[in-house]
């Protein structure tokens, strides 16, 4: 491997020319080099987000992933809304098959980053993974009470309904008002060129929702709590969708 010589400290913490002398290093698997020069930078700039994120990737590189936890903490306390400590933190939490974790860390990094493809690739990575047990939350659309709304884009209610109660009307008219939300939705993919939707997320103080399209010119909606995870929401919803369009086939 070649070596990279270092410059003199002062010349290398000039301004903040070691955040690229570090990176370099790095880069090159100089990982002891690299972390001499991202604690020396952090001496002199110990509010600096990236000094605490180099830091924090190098001690990955090394397998130290506590020492990159920490370092992680600390850029979130110089920059709360920084991305790349969050997505730091989301990929350890994920090799830790702590999925709940990564995905509230893409989330929050995906609010401050909305459109970086690797953050929302990461987010579709951990949602498609979380795991669901098969006794968990069966999907059942003769219970109105259940959660569970399964209704056609015309806006007629099919089965289920929204969880808070049994209210028939109540389901009726939210039934009505997510058909056209599917309408509009599918609408606007295709004006954007988006192609086909996969589902809707919809978040309020007090629950999340999940739309689905079901084959048979059919929708499903899926209401829970606001503490559910939306990975575990959409797995939840795309089993529910699965067995809606078996149910829906035996129907006709």
């Amino acid at each position: 491997m070649t070596d990279v010589s270092l410059p003199p400290a002062s010349a290398a913490l000039q301004g903040l020319a070691f955040l690229e002398l570090g990176e370099r290093l790095r880069q090159r698997g100089q990982f002891a080099a690299a972390a001499s020069v991202a604690l020396a930078g952090l001496g002199h700039y110990p509010d600096v987000a990236d000094a605490h994120d180099l830091l924090a990737r190098i001690r990955t590189d090394q397998g130290h992933d506590a020492g990159a936890i920490a370092a992680w903490h600390a850029a979130l306390e110089c920059d709360p809304g920084h991305v790349g400590a969050r997505k730091g933190l989301a990929f350890i939490a994920f090799r830790a098959r702590d999925f709940t974790t990564a995905e509230r860390q893409l989330e929050l990094a995906a609010m401050q980053a909305p459109h970086d493809a690797s953050v929302l690739a990461a987010l579709d990575r951990v949602r498609s993974v979380q795991p669901v047990s098969a006794a968990e939350d069966e999907p059942r659309f003769t219970d109105p009470s259940g959660g569970l709304l399964l209704y056609d884009l015309q806006g007629m209610r099919l089965a289920g309904g929204i969880g808070e109660s049994d209210d028939a009307a109540l389901a009726d008219a939210v039934a009505a008002e997510a058909a056209g939300l599917s309408r509009e939705a599918a609408r606007a993919a295709r004006l954007l060129g988006l192609g086909r939707i996969r589902h809707l997320v919809l978040e309020t103080a007090d629950a999340r929702v999940a739309v689905m399209p079901v084959a048979h010119d059919a929708a499903l909606l899926l209401r829970r709590g606001a503490a559910i995870p939306i990975g575990r929401l959409l797995a939840l919803a795309g089993r529910a969708a699965q067995a809606a369009d078996d149910w829906l086939g035996r129907m006709r």
